[in-house]
């Protein structure tokens, strides 16, 4: 009876053993696994920026009458940049708003200059109807699956907070997974220094 008895234990355990990883999920593990291969958007704020009045919009090509990037910001968004390089998470696009901020924060992040994107405007001179226009844009823009890769956004607070309730702060991101059918998710948070499964602290 022993033999037959410690076969069962063993089995038992065998079985205990194969099936013990697959049972354990590691949300951060499987969020940067995901990232890797892409599907994702990634929204950033904009980098930290140097107080400046900023009433109304000219020329955006023009970065003089701007508030644009502080040396901090320039420092986090390089920093932004190294560790999504060191984590081998890559974009396959890069669009901002056409405000200075963004696409010198887009550069730095990712090397490279962005495409101007209409539904990542915003400013505090928009009428309430322009600023609700303007967030249908990005929830439109938010459901939508990357065709390949990941693709990154670079935009403002205002409107990111009043399509998805999140506030964000200067060069911080969100990671977004478009579901295909008109809606999203919010499954992580990007900092300088990290890559955050969910939206916890």
């Amino acid at each position: 009876m022993r033999v037959p008895t410690l076969c069962l234990l063993a089995g038992l355990l065998a079985a205990c053993a194969t099936s013990k990883p697959e049972s354990a999920t590691d949300p951060q593990s499987a969020l940067l696994a995901g990232l890797r291969q892409g599907g994702y958007l990634l929204y950033l704020r904009h980098a930290d920026t140097a107080v400046a009045p900023e009433s109304t919009v000219r020329d955006l090509e023009d970065c003089g009458w701007q508030r644009n990037l502080s040396e901090r910001g320039r420092q986090q968004a390089t920093a932004l940049g190294a560790m999504l390089r060191q984590q081998g998470i890559a974009v396959n696009a890069v669009e901002s708003s056409g405000f200075c901020r963004t696409r010198q924060t887009a550069e730095l992040v990712f090397g490279r200059a962005p495409t101007v994107s209409a539904d990542l405007f915003y400013h505090v001179s928009q009428t309430p109807a322009e600023i609700a226009a303007e967030t249908a844009d990005l929830k439109a823009r938010l459901s939508r699956r990357p065709a390949a890769g990941n693709v990154a956004l670079v935009g403002h607070a205002p409107t990111f907070r009043d399509a998805t309730g999140i506030e964000l702060a200067e060069g911080q991101g969100a990671i977004i997974k478009p579901a295909g059918d008109g809606t999203f998710s919010i499954v992580g948070r990007l900092d300088t220094s990290r890559i955050s499964a969910g939206w916890g602290s």
